[in-house]
Order: C-alpha cells, then sequence, then structure tokens
C-alpha cells in the first residue's frame, strides 16, 4: 500500500486521538486525497536531533474536519494501525509518499490491579481535554495496552525513547518505562 506521509514530532498509535492544524499546500492536498480515497495517510514521527522519519509510524484516518477561525484547515484524525515504512518518495512540493507494510497492534491486556493507578491518572488527565475523552469508550480504560498507548502519546520524553517503546511487539517495555517514571 503507498500512501502520502505526515512527518511531525508527535506519535499518535492505533486508537489514539489528535487535531492537526493543516496550513501547507502540499498537506491540505494530503487531505483531500485521503478524504477522497478513504485510504487515509501515514502519520510519522520525526526524530528532534536530525529531524529524520522513524521507520514505524501509523496508518491514520480523518474523522473530522473544519476551518478553524484562523482560517486554517483543522483535521481530526484517528489511529489505526502500524505501519513499517518502505521506499519514499518525493514530490515536487515536498509530498513524501512511502509504500508501507501494515503490522499488528500490540495485543490487548487487562489492567492489573498494580495497574490501576495508571488508568486513573490517564482518566483524569483526559477529562481536562473532554474533545479527546469524548472519543474514548469506558471499556479502552481497561486495557493496560491501550493506557500504555495513551501515555505514549502524551508524555514529554524525547521521540528516540518514545519510538523505542513503539517498535516493541507489546506493551511490556512502556508500562516498564511508566512505572519508573510515575509512581
Amino acid at each position: 500500500m503507498k500512501l502520502p506521509l505526515f512527518p511531525l514530532p508527535i506519535c499518535l498509535l492505533p486508537e489514539g486521538y489528535t487535531q492537526l492544524r493543516i496550513f501547507e499546500p502540499r498537506y491540505k492536498r494530503l487531505v483531500a486525497e485521503s478524504l477522497k480515497s478513504g485510504d487515509g495517510f501515514g502519520l510519522c514521527m520525526t526524530s528532534e536531533e536530525v529531524n529524520t522519519l522513524y521507520p514505524i509510524g501509523t496508518l491514520v484516518h480523518i474523522i473530522d474536519f473544519e476551518t478553524l477561525p484562523d482560517g486554517m484547515l483543522g483535521v481530526s484524525i484517528e489511529g489505526k494501525q502500524r505501519f513499517t515504512l518502505g521506499d519514499i518518495s518525493v514530490e515536487s512540493d515536498g509530498l513524501k509518499r512511502a509504500q508501507i507494510n501494515l503490522i499488528d497492534n500490540w495485543p490487548a491486556a487487562p489492567v492489573q490491579k498494580s495497574e490501576i493507578y495508571l488508568s486513573d491518572m490517564l482518566q483524569n488527565i483526559l477529562k481536562e481535554y473532554p474533545k479527546h475523552l469524548q472519543q474514548y469508550q469506558a471499556a479502552q480504560f481497561d486495557d493496560i495496552a491501550w493506557v500504555c498507548q495513551r501515555w505514549l502519546e502524551i508524555l514529554p520524553i524525547r521521540s528516540a525513547e518514545k519510538y523505542t517503546c513503539i517498535n516493541a511487539m507489546d506493551h511490556q517495555l512502556t508500562l516498564d518505562l511508566l512505572r519508573t517514571v510515575i509512581k
């Protein structure tokens, strides 16, 4: 599957939600193509040091869009599935497009008693962002893999640390990180 890419210094993982402000013509084109095809686009996290793309990204779909008060395009997106990047081409306006290979999402796992505080803290944080919170179902907070992914999206840590966790086959590395960072 070949998709247009949106490189950003943020991560969004499967079943995650975020909003983007689109102002560059190449990304307006990406949005238009994505809406027309229904295929979505690839959101790829960039490294802070050299602004390169990490080789694992997330296939995302647009779930809503609007014209913002400042005239920019606001787009709400939801993560669907992780992928690895294949061959990348750059078009004349700078839009990157790549062959992607879908990879398995982390398997669901029930929240254990010793992990409930991570789920509760996440819910409390998200109460401050009601638009985000309303995108999620109460049952999702009972899945520690899902909870770990949401924490990765919001933790103020370097992208290299996030990528190490994203690259794992399951949530365990992220859970270990969270236990160290959040007590």
